[in-house]
């Protein structure tokens, strides 16, 4: 049986392009996933995998839509390898049937790690960068210190932190978490 597996990262992606090509490569059934590739705990997959039977394909629009973890992916084809099962692998044209497309499927597998680093090096440097710019990740803070102190006025005055929350307009829970019960 030729089984293929899709798998974006988010909800605001979608997986129609890779649905196509895995349909036109022969695929009998086709899985897909919304998870991201660094994240080990993909069920959907691992489902697959343990479905699969000797003599059976996984395919692949790309290898990174197995994982970005090179160890994790190698691990996951040793699984196949063990149960006799054949990897395909559509754009980066890799069929592990043979001995050039296991050396193909490493060699992309060392890529995709070292273009995840990258990316994650260069998150970082901007993130530094930003911070010595006085600028700092997430989302700005609604409330003022100056706020803040009204808002802790506000509650020694008997004011509910639920009058408090809708004064400001904000979230009860963001009360709680800056102005605690025990303050």
């Amino acid at each position: 049986m030729i089984v293929g597996y899709a798998r974006v990262s988010t909800n605001h992606q979608d997986t129609e392009l890779q649905l196509i090509s895995l349909r036109a490569a022969g695929c009998e059934i086709v899985y897909e996933e919304k998870a991201s590739g660094r994240n080990a705990n993909r069920p959907i997959l691992k489902s697959v995998i343990a479905n699969l039977a000797a003599g059976d394909e996984l395919v692949l629009w790309k290898l990174d839509r197995m994982g970005r973890n090179t160890l994790h992916v190698l691990l996951l084809f040793q699984k196949l390898v063990e149960k006799g099962v054949y990897l395909r692998s559509i754009t980066d044209a890799v069929d592990v049937r043979s001995a050039s497309g296991r050396y193909n499927f490493r060699n992309i597998l060392s890529a995709a790690q070292y273009e995840s680093d990258l990316n994650s090096e260069r998150t970082k440097a901007g993130l530094a960068a930003a911070k010595l710019k006085g600028h700092f990740a997430g989302r700005i803070a609604k409330l003022s210190q100056s706020d803040w102190y009204r808002a802790k006025l506000m509650l020694k005055a008997g004011i509910s932190r639920k009058s408090i929350a809708r004064e400001f307009n904000i979230g009860l829970s963001t009360v709680y978490k800056y102005l605690p019960v025990n303050h």
